[in-house]
């Protein structure tokens, strides 16, 4: 129990209803984070959050180390479909 007592049947039904007060106050607290967490609009905050941080350091700016491979993928798969939009005409 909250308190700590060591047996339950020596306290108090005040204390038993104080006790249970407290579990439900924070199982409330718990239940309404949860339901915070898995809103679809908080879901994607965090998401685009964590793109940003991979791609842009707050400190010393982009991450050339990140933006070169992505830009280079994209622009390879590019001219691919290019050259075989060409090739398949």
């Amino acid at each position: 129990m909250a308190r700590g007592n060591a047996d339950p049947a020596q306290a108090s039904p005040d204390e038993i209803v104080d006790e249970l007060e407290v579990l439900l106050t924070r199982l409330s607290g718990n239940i309404d984070e949860l339901v915070d967490r898995v809103k679809p609009g908080n879901i994607a905050k965090r998401q685009v959050q964590r793109l940003k941080d991979y791609f842009v350091d707050e400190e010393t700016g982009p991450r050339f180390e990140h933006i070169v491979p992505v830009v280079t993928g994209t622009v390879a798969t590019i001219a691919g479909f290019a050259v075989l939009r060409r090739l398949l005409k």
